[in-house]
């Protein structure tokens, strides 16, 4: 016992806590100002229609993900929804998502997206925070929700 806690103390000092959560970016020109500008009073609108709270937005966007708030998946819906880019079923279609991106981060959103292509959930609102999920966990970096 006594040389498993030394063992651990040792790995501590050299850094092998915990690893480090990404920082999300965010500076002058990410996430895209052009982007933000289109995307905010579509979330304004988002929010008037889910309730969902600007913290509960904030806190998905950089800092955890958390699943048990039913008016921020909504919320996920609703932009996807009013921007076009899913439809009735809640596919999401990669080019008219692309739209929406400068193309100077094209290649940081297929890459994001590459591995979400088969939503699941058992509604609208379920499918839209499987992608949002989806693509935070494959770049905590360049996600943001607006």
């Amino acid at each position: 016992m006594r040389r498993l806690l030394l063992l651990l103390s040792w790995l501590f000092a050299l850094g092998f806590s915990e690893p480090q959560r990404p920082v999300p970016r965010r500076d002058a020109e990410y996430p895209p100002p052009k982007t933000l500008a289109f995307l905010r009073p579509i979330g304004e609108r988002c929010v008037k229609e889910t309730g969902v709270t600007s913290s509960a937005i904030v806190r998905f966007s950089d800092a955890d993900i958390f699943e048990d708030d039913r008016a921020l998946k909504c919320y996920m819906e609703c932009m996807f929804r009013l921007t076009n880019v899913t439809d009735d079923r809640g596919e999401l279609h990669m080019l008219k998502l692309l739209e929406h991106v400068p193309p100077e981060y094209e290649e940081v959103a297929l890459r994001m997206g590459v591995r979400c292509t088969r939503p699941k959930g058992k509604d609208l609102c379920e499918r839209a925070f499987w992608y949002h999920k989806c693509w935070k966990l494959a770049d905590p970096v360049h996600y943001y929700l607006v």
